[in-house]
């Protein structure tokens, strides 16, 4: 089997999930988070990722997020679905069902919680890319997953058909640095995090998985495009703009900051599901303080 052709750059936003009043998944209002990141001008869409609170919904709606996504992106973009899981079994199950819907590839970290050996990550994402068939962009996150993905092993890991990316989320620019050496152009490197973006550009990154999109809009998108286009005047304005936004998922629990400054904006994100809980009156301040900051309020 060959290696599938990939093109994968710039901004693709990890988008919210939102749910109703009740917890339900708000249909409506996702597509409306599709369209505007679209809009905005980002490069993909990631669906049911982190960001997506994944870890509140069950498989089936999951499924549910992967199909709306894919059908109101109508191949505008590609669209990643995120199939990350403990067991390898459920991954594999996730990522079929993403290419059910008709999704370009997958997302997805090593399998949760547990510590896992490079000889027991190489089987998993072989098993991934046999079994679910899709291509796969490698999650390297040691920070939410008891594994780390190093330069050497994921170098080893591109011998797997479907592996053609890396989003790489240490916040360590020496992690990335040597993925692209050791990687070199064949692999996609993704930062996974837009206030490094404009340093992680500079030393050859393709793109980034973006959260913040959804929030500021065109400005995520004009920071990839500023520094591509050697702009660095714009391109380090926007940065230190990105940087304070940042701080928004310093807030609470970080992903429901995002929607707290979404809602505050006036955008669709809704609520989220226990454990997470609203925000107090003094973190919507703090949020609110962050959006004045930025010129967004």
């Amino acid at each position: 089997m060959s290696k599938p052709a990939c093109d994968w750059y710039g901004s693709y936003a990890v988008i919210v999930t939102p749910f109703d009043a009740a917890g339900q998944i708000d249909e409506a209002a996702y597509r409306q988070v599709v369209d505007f990141v679209i809009d905005s001008g980002c490069h993909g869409v990631i669906a049911a990722g982190s960001t997506g609170e994944f870890f509140l919904m069950s498989d089936d709606e999951r499924g549910r997020v992967f199909d709306i996504a894919v059908d109101q992106t109508a191949g505008r973009v590609p669209v990643l679905g995120s199939p990350s899981a403990i067991r390898t079994e459920d991954v594999v199950a996730l990522t079929k069902r993403a290419a059910r819907a008709g999704c370009d590839g997958v997302l997805t970290l090593t399998p949760l919680y547990v510590p896992l050996g490079d000889r027991e990550i190489t089987e998993f994402y072989r098993r991934v890319s046999g079994e679910g068939g899709l291509p796969i962009m490698l999650y390297n996150s040691p920070r939410y997953v008891n594994s780390t993905l190093h330069a050497g092993l994921v170098s080893d890991l591109m011998e797997i058909d479907n592996v053609v990316a890396i989003k790489d989320t240490t916040w360590d620019l020496y992690t990335t640095m040597e993925l692209i050496r050791v990687c070199g152009p064949e692999l996609r490197v993704f930062i996974g995090l837009e206030d490094i973006l404009l340093p992680a550009m500079s030393i050859g990154v393709h793109g980034v998985v973006a959260m913040f999109p959804q929030v500021v809009g065109k400005m995520a998108v004009d920071l990839f495009n500023a520094a591509a286009e050697n702009d660095l005047d714009r391109a380090r304005e926007l940065h230190f703009k990105m940087m304070r936004a940042y701080q928004i998922f310093s807030v609470g629990s970080g992903y429901m900051g995002i929607k707290e400054a979404m809602n505050q904006l006036g955008r669709p994100a809704g609520h989220s599901r226990p454990p997470m809980m609203p925000f107090s009156d003094e973190q919507k301040r703090q949020i609110s303080d962050i959006l004045k900051d930025i010129g967004l309020l």
